[in-house]
């Protein structure tokens, strides 16, 4: 696809932030989404990822977001993801993510 990403990173308080990402998360933009989820501070303890002007994810996209839940159990903080629109969620669903991250969630406690 080769499309740009936009990664937005706020911070709720001390220890919440959000990446809001926009456009395409795929296997030629992924820096931004790297350099984001880098970006997430010592001590945080839940980052939530808004989907919300997400266009498009690829495998490559999806296995980062796998990838944070792995450093999310490693690192003890929470992963939610909110603002999916009901294609991106099918596929998700479909391929188990959710089930991936509940499963890490529980091992993480």
């Amino acid at each position: 696809m080769g499309e740009d990403l936009m990664v937005r990173k706020s911070k709720e308080s001390r220890d919440e932030c959000t990446l809001k990402i926009s456009g395409y998360l795929d296997y030629s933009s992924m820096e931004p989404f790297i350099q984001g989820v880098r970006s997430i501070e010592e001590g945080t303890k839940k980052v939530t990822i808004n989907f919300s002007e997400l266009e498009f994810i690829d495998s490559t996209g999806i296995g980062a977001i796998i990838n944070l839940a792995h450093k999310a159990n490693d690192k003890q903080f929470e992963v939610e993801l909110v603002g999916m629109n009901p294609e991106v969620r099918e596929v998700f669903d479909t391929i188990g993510v959710f089930e991936i991250m509940a499963s890490l969630q529980k091992e993480g406690m």
